[in-house]
């Protein structure tokens, strides 16, 4: 289970700051691009970081499942994480700002 979140979490990260870079010019204090980060990894993140596991590492799924973990299971749990991470940093960054 733990190889299955940091592999896609990792996809998710590269997403992540791919994409709020390339909408930094829209905000003007780093603590607003800062929350638009962590917007986008905690609502699309996991989503697109779960369709790149899928593109590059699919044949792994068959490892899980022989391990008793389903597809569903294994996406519920790295989405459940990794909202309660987004949800921990906008308290943080909401208090911040």
């Amino acid at each position: 289970m733990w190889t299955y979140y940091r592999d896609v979490t990792l996809y998710t990260l590269v997403i992540t700051v791919f994409f709020s870079f390339a909408s930094a010019g829209m905000y003007d204090s780093f603590i607003e691009r800062l929350y638009n980060l962590v917007i986008i990894f905690g609502v699309f993140g996991t989503g697109l970081g779960v369709l790149a596991f899928n593109y590059f590492q699919k044949a792994q799924y068959y490892m899980y499942h022989n391990l008793g973990f389903t597809r569903a299971q294994l996406i519920k749990r790295t989405w459940y994480v990794n909202s309660i991470i987004a949800i921990i940093f906008i308290g943080i960054l909401a208090l911040l700002g």
